[in-house]
Formats: structure tokens, sequence, C-alpha cells
């Protein structure tokens, strides 16, 4: 229980709190948008949690002994994580030739995820390629979201947009740690301490993207998206 009291957990309680508030898009039958990231919320609080519970016990449980490294789990959810947000961005963005542009470049990014966790870095070594290449695709649709809501004709009330809270809690995370994450490598090698101090930062952006995903649904759809 002190293990979750930690700065590293705090991010749990908005995290839990947006998956249970994030049901209301199913019973409301709110678009499909806002049902995938409540299904990505939803796999996030899960992945957590396994992750947690696989190196407290679970990995010791019952008939077998494995190793406490979870980051097996972490891996996998990357390409999950992934290819829900692409779905998510294709339905939200009206530009076609963005469009166009989503359908290959996920196939491709989501088939290098998983050659990348069976072969190339492996389940059990935290695999920064496919995060990388997860990042800079995340960071550029988002951009392409604010620019098409500065060019949007309805009236909408930015506060109030779900897609909006989601889209910036996003952006702001995966553009602050995409430059550690290029640098991970280098500074793990000459710089460990240095390393070292991204930690917190990465926890206290996690904390404020989970926060946002809270806001977001808490709030209403104003606009009508793809069902």
């Amino acid at each position: 229980m002190q293990r979750l009291l930690k700065y590293e957990y705090l991010f749990l309680v908005p995290l839990l709190l947006s998956a249970i508030f994030s049901l209301k898009s199913f019973r409301q039958k709110w678009p499909k948008p806002y049902q995938l990231l409540s299904i990505l919320v939803i796999i996030s609080l899960l992945t957590e949690l396994s992750a947690f519970l696989w190196r407290l016990s679970i990995h010791k449980m019952f008939f077998w002994d494995y190793s406490k490294n979870n980051f097996w789990i972490y891996n996998l959810f990357i390409t999950i994580r992934l290819g829900i947000l692409l779905a998510v961005f294709y339905l939200i963005l009206d530009a076609a030739q963005i469009k166009r542009i989503i359908r290959p470049v996920a196939f491709m990014l989501v088939s290098f995820g998983i050659l990348d966790y069976l072969f190339i870095q492996g389940p059990f070594q935290y695999n920064t390629y496919s995060v990388i290449f997860a990042h800079i695709p995340i960071i550029i649709l988002c951009l392409f979201y604010f620019k098409q809501l500065l060019q949007e004709t309805r009236i909408i009330v930015l506060h109030k947009e779900p897609l909006v809270w989601m889209t910036l809690g996003l952006f702001i995370y995966h553009a602050v740690s995409l430059p550690f994450l290029i640098m991970l490598g280098f500074l793990n090698m000459q710089q460990s301490t240095l390393s070292l101090v991204f930690l917190p930062i990465n926890d206290t952006f996690n904390l404020l993207m989970c926060t946002c995903y809270l806001i977001s649904f808490l709030c209403k759809p104003q606009l009508s998206q793809p069902h």
C-alpha cells in the first residue's frame, strides 16, 4: 500500500476516475472517437495495475516463479495504445489528405511495434524505438487537430469539449518526453544521474495527462463526430 502512495503512482487516481467516468460514453451513446478514448483509458489503467501487481506478487504466484521484469506488459501496451490513438485521429480529423496518410502509416507503425516487441528489442527490454515512433505521429496529429479547431466555423466552447482536453494532455506529455526518449541511450551510458532527473518530470507530466483525461470525461461532446 505504501508503494501506491508514492508520487510516481499519484497519476493512478485521475486515471481510475477517468476510467469510471468514461463509461458514460457508452451509456449515453457518445460518438465512436469518445468511446475509443474510453477504451484507451481503461486499457491504460489495466496495464498500470497489471504491471504493478506483476512486480509485487503475480510473478511468483501459484506454480511459477518468473522475473519481476514487467516491461513485457508496458511494451505490449505501446503498440495497442498507438493503434487506438491513430484510429481516433482518423475519425476526428476532417482533412482527406491526412486521412489517406494515417492508414498506411498506422499499418507500418503497428507492424514495426510488433516486430520490435518480438524480435528487435524484445519484450523484456523497454521498446524505446516503438515509443519514439509512436510519439512523433501523435504530436503531429495533435497539431493538426489544433489547426482544425482554429479553422472551425461552428461555435464551440473549447474548455467544455472532451477532445480538446484529451488532445492537450496527449500533446504536452508527448512533446515533453520525446527529446528525452531520443537521448535516453546516450544518457544511460554517459550521464546516468541526469537520466534519473527526468523520472519525476515524466511522472509530473503523466499526472497532468491523466488529469486531462479526467476533465475530458467530465465534459460532454459539443461537435458531432462519426458514429
